[in-house]
């Protein structure tokens, strides 16, 4: 196995054992005992990723989501599951990050569509 596949094996191996992931499997298996509740935890993920996607104002529709969704953020276990979510996700992006500033690959700035 080449060192870079090698290393991303060991990062991978550390990113699943850290006490983040493991959260977050944890409250992924409890949410699954609940399918009705999944299943409204992840129609409020569809939504609020979308609305990061989006060019819109964003203040008027996630008004929108937080009403729709309250009863779901509210939730102990729903907020919990969400919360773990983010912390794996904050530290999965800290890692591109870094490798993105540290491996110097000069990509030319590109417009949004429709700009």
């Amino acid at each position: 196995m080449d060192p870079v596949a090698l290393q991303t094996e060991e990062l991978i191996s550390a990113i699943r054992s850290s006490r983040d992931y493991l959260r977050y499997k944890k409250c992924e298996e409890q949410l699954r005992q609940n399918p009705e509740l999944k299943k409204k935890v992840d129609e409020y993920r569809v939504r609020n990723f979308q609305l990061q996607q989006t060019d819109r104002d964003l203040f008027d529709e996630s008004d929108e989501v937080l009403r729709e969704f309250g009863s779901v953020l509210k939730n102990p276990l729903a907020a919990e599951y969400l919360d773990a979510e983010s912390s794996v996700c904050r530290m999965v992006q800290r890692v591109v990050n870094y490798i993105n500033k540290s491996v110097a690959v000069d990509i030319p700035e590109m417009e949004k569509p429709g700009h």
